[in-house]
């Protein structure tokens, strides 16, 4: 970048406020646009695909330069800030006319950063998904205890979380905050460098001091590390919104034993939230999802990242989505009033950010009023959950915003307040009268373009308006002669091709007083927007817990809708380590065959003290992955307070859900697939207790057939005599199941499959006892292998079973193979050539021509042998 001290004044404050912003990208004002400069203007080109300019030259060197317009700044923000950049906004802080008053006719226009904008601190409606929380979380750390401190001031949820040394990593991937901010380096998480304030006694002072309390005692107690992680989280808001003031509830400690631990391989293993290519569609969230409101959809994407682990809170949950699934029509009626309801939570936090808009107070107005009415209509049914009976309150309360804000705005105000026209008629009797003046002084200039039509003789003479000139009258160029006349009383304003423009004593002095009523009155609306908004914020708790109540309602309801739909259970909850299901069904599958017209093949599963470990084996693709996914799915479920797909379902609490089913190269961490299993596989050895859920596939099957069996053996002693976890374990090692006979709590099972006339049959039924083989070959076969290889496959697997039959070794024999007797050194003994014929034959693939020719060739084979 070119030196500041040999710039223009310009661009010497264009440096300066570059400095100032520092790796953010920095957005310009200059008039309508916002101007992007050297290294940033080349990036944003880039992203944006938009061109790439100069202006001027800066020591000496043109300056790479490109823009957006400021009315439509925010589509440009949200690729920006997609693409991983922060943005600083620096703003005219005065008017061009302001500056040439106080510093004469070439000052410049003074600047400043009224904003960085980064990925957790979103508040617009344009840069936000309705759908789903935008957190910024805050990492702190006090000796061998880490804290997270996140917010969301989209809509003020602030939460405060202690974690020991292995627990940072899972909580981060519950939340899955859009930012993670840290003081210094965090092993393992990428990190954006904080503001300052990572430490406990600023931390405490400034919660202190934002919530204007004296004492903390009334939010928990609270840990160093929390404090820490709260001070480096007020502090960067503080950096970021600059004048304005994000909007943050009073935080909730998060106890550790409060919902289950998921860690992040789990949940991309699992698909919660997300499928494992980022995309809502096709996982947990999108197949449950039955919401009627964003903030509802947002509450239920929390709940299944974080199933509860207390009985009588999940209780709670079930009992209420019981009582709007058995009430039909009233859960229609309540999923009808909920559907026209505005995002009350985050219009209250766009208004707080002072980035609100007249019709952001039209939402909390109609959305407000809507909550009263529902309360009214739930509070007159009778046998109301407990649940309910705690939301109603938080759902009313607010007559008096509510008639504030009736009485003061128009019924449908603007987006853009800017122009004015949003304070309803009536409201302010000054305001109506520079209103009057107003349109007065406008039909006084239409009777005034009359009159001088009239002396002039110029039907088409006009007057018209714009920003540069104000009122003026307007006629053609071949009429201009007739006001330019020194006696005319027009004055020659400016000539364009085809117009000449004038302006006249009488129309100076209406159009005065036009624009100065209607300036009084945009200023008077100005003023009532601010002390509405100042209203607004002033009751934004009390708002937000009538925002929460209302999602809490609508995830229920949407729960006892998407129930009704599939048929799902109530599952019974237990304080002890089983898990009953009968008739168990994997929702999205399910979801996913219906629609292609097929059915769901359901199963049932019992863990309990003595069959704790499931060993599954039988053929890929015959359903062992999608019936472990979906034993974990029903329990997630059940905790986070939904019916569940299954006839019946009993669930013992599960602190801890682990999923290690297929894995991928991480090659950005250096890890093979091998490593990344191995890798997992330890964490659930480590964490996993006796009231955890483990679902395993196919561990070891990233090395060679010896090592993996030896681990996947180990694994299981590991799991059955150590651990004591509730575990499903499917795998191909059949040697496996030998473990049966000295594991008390272990239990056989095998997706069941058959062969029919050459073909495998997949019946994706679970049934009793060890596979009697693995079927690889045929789902080979299946899966399009050339018949050539798979008669070769064939002939090797038969020579293996022989040699493992008549030694019990799992590789007795190889060494008479053909293959590997070449690699010996030693002679190929000769095959049978009827056999070899035999094995290389397809008769699916044969012309009746073709399968005429084959049979006498193997007649002729035959005969040789005699």
């Amino acid at each position: 970048m070119a030196r500041a001290d040999a710039a223009t004044p310009m661009m010497q404050q264009y440096h300066r406020l570059k400095a100032e912003a520092g790796d953010a990208m920095l957005f310009y004002r200059m008039g309508d646009f916002f101007e992007l400069f050297f290294d940033d203007a080349k990036a944003a080109a880039a992203c944006l695909d938009i061109a790439l300019t100069k202006r001027g030259a800066d020591a000496g060197e043109p300056v790479p330069m490109c823009g957006v317009p400021v009315h439509s700044a925010d589509s440009y923000l949200a690729r920006l800030i997609k693409a991983g950049h922060r943005v600083a906004i620096a703003e005219q802080t005065e008017s061009p006319a302001e500056a040439r008053r106080l510093r004469g006719s070439k000052a410049l226009v003074e600047r400043a950063i009224v904003r960085l904008v980064t990925p957790g601190t979103l508040t617009e409606e344009t840069l936000l998904d309705s759908g789903s929380a935008n957190w910024l979380a805050a990492i702190g750390r006090a000796g061998e205890e880490w804290g997270i401190a996140a917010a969301d001031i989209s809509t003020g949820r602030f939460e405060l979380i202690a974690c020991g040394p292995g627990e940072l990593a899972a909580e981060l991937a519950r939340l899955s905050p859009a930012e993670t901010i840290a003081d210094g380096q965090v092993p393992g998480l990428k990190c954006t460098p904080g503001k300052g304030g990572f430490e406990s006694a600023g931390g405490e002072q400034a919660l202190k001091a934002r919530f204007a309390v004296a004492s903390l005692d009334g939010f928990g107690d609270l840990t160093r590390a929390e404090l820490a992680a709260a001070g480096g989280l007020l502090a960067y808001l503080d950096a970021t919104q600059r004048s304005s003031t994000a909007f943050l509830a009073a935080p909730r400690r998060i106890a550790r034993l409060q919902h289950m631990a998921i860690d992040a391989a789990t949940r991309t293993s699992l698909e919660i939230c997300r499928t494992t290519d980022g995309q809502v569609a096709g996982s947990l969230l999108a197949e449950v999802d039955r919401c009627v409101t964003a903030a509802g959809r947002r509450l239920l994407g929390g709940d299944l990242s974080a199933p509860l682990l207390e009985r009588g809170a999940i209780e709670a949950r079930l009992t209420l989505v019981g009582w709007l699934h058995e009430g039909a029509l009233l859960r229609r009626r309540v999923r009808e009033a909920l559907k026209a309801m505005p995002d009350i939570g985050r219009a209250l936090g766009r208004l707080a950010a002072a980035r609100g808009s007249p019709r952001d107070l039209a939402q909390l107005r109609d959305g407000l009023r809507a909550a009263t009415a529902l309360q009214t209509e739930l509070g007159a049914e009778d046998g109301r959950p407990p649940l309910l009976d705690r939301l109603l309150p938080r759902l009313g309360g607010h007559d008096a915003v509510v008639e504030r804000l009736t009485a003061a705005l128009v019924e449908a105000p603007p987006l853009d307040g800017a122009k004015g026209g949003y304070i309803a008629e009536g409201f302010d009797p000054e305001l109506d009268t520079l209103r009057a003046a107003s349109s007065d002084g406008r039909r006084a200039i239409a009777a005034l373009e009359a009159r001088y039509r009239e002396a002039t003789g110029v039907a088409a003479l006009k007057i018209r308006h714009n920003a540069v000139l104000g009122y003026h009258v307007e006629v053609s160029a071949r009429h201009a002669d007739r006001l330019l006349s020194p006696d005319s009383g027009f004055t020659h304003r400016q000539t364009l091709a085809g117009v000449v423009r004038f302006n006249s004593p009488d129309l100076h002095a209406e159009a005065s007083k036009v624009v100065e009523a209607g300036a009084h009155a945009l200023a008077a609306e100005q003023a009532h927007l601010e002390e509405l908004t100042a209203l607004a914020v002033a009751h934004g708790p009390r708002i937000a817990e009538t925002a929460e109540a209302i999602a809490r309602i609508d995830v229920a309801a949407a729960l006892a809708e998407r129930a009704a739909e599939g048929g799902w259970c109530r599952p019974q909850v237990t304080d002890h380590p089983c898990l009953e299901i009968e008739g168990g069904r994997h929702p999205v599958v399910e979801a996913a065959l219906g629609k292609a017209g097929e059915r769901f093949i359901a199963n049932d599963c019992a863990l309990g003290p003595h069959d704790r470990l499931w060993l599954i084996t039988g053929p890929n693709m015959g359903g062992k992955s999608t019936f472990l996914r979906q034993v974990a799915l029903i329990a997630l479920l059940a905790q986070a307070g939904s019916f569940v797909p299954a006839g019946r379902a009993k669930v013992g609490l599960v602190d801890r859900l682990f999923s290690r089913v297929g894995a991928s190269d991480n090659l950005a961490r250096g890890r093979s697939t091998f490593m990344v299993e191995m890798v997992e596989t330890a964490a659930i050895l480590a964490q996993a207790t006796r009231n955890s859920l483990v679902i395993l596939d196919e561990i070891g099957r990233g090395t060679s057939t010896y090592d993996g069996l030896a681990i996947a053996w180990a694994v299981v002693e590991a799991m059955h005599d150590t651990v004591g976890a509730r575990t499903l374990f499917a795998t191909h090692y059949h040697e496996l199941t030998r473990l049966a006979d000295r594991l008390d709590a272990l239990s056989l099972h095998h997706v069941r499959a058959r062969e029919w006339k050459g073909d495998l049959v997949l019946l994706h039924e679970l049934a009793d006892g060890p596979a009697d083989r693995s079927y690889g070959i045929a789902v080979a076969r299946l899966a399009g292998l050339p018949p050539a290889v798979v008669a070769r496959a064939k002939s090797v697997l038969a020579k293996l079973e022989a040699g493992r039959d008549a030694t019990g070794g799992i590789a007795a024999g190889l060494d008479d193979l053909p293959l590997f007797a070449a690699a010996l050194g030693e002679p190929e003994p000769a095959g049978d050539p009827l056999v070899e014929a035999l094995d290389t034959l397809n008769p699916d693939a044969l012309t009746p021509r073709e399968a005429l020719d084959a049979l006498y060739r193997l007649k002729a084979l035959a005969d040789g042998r005699t």
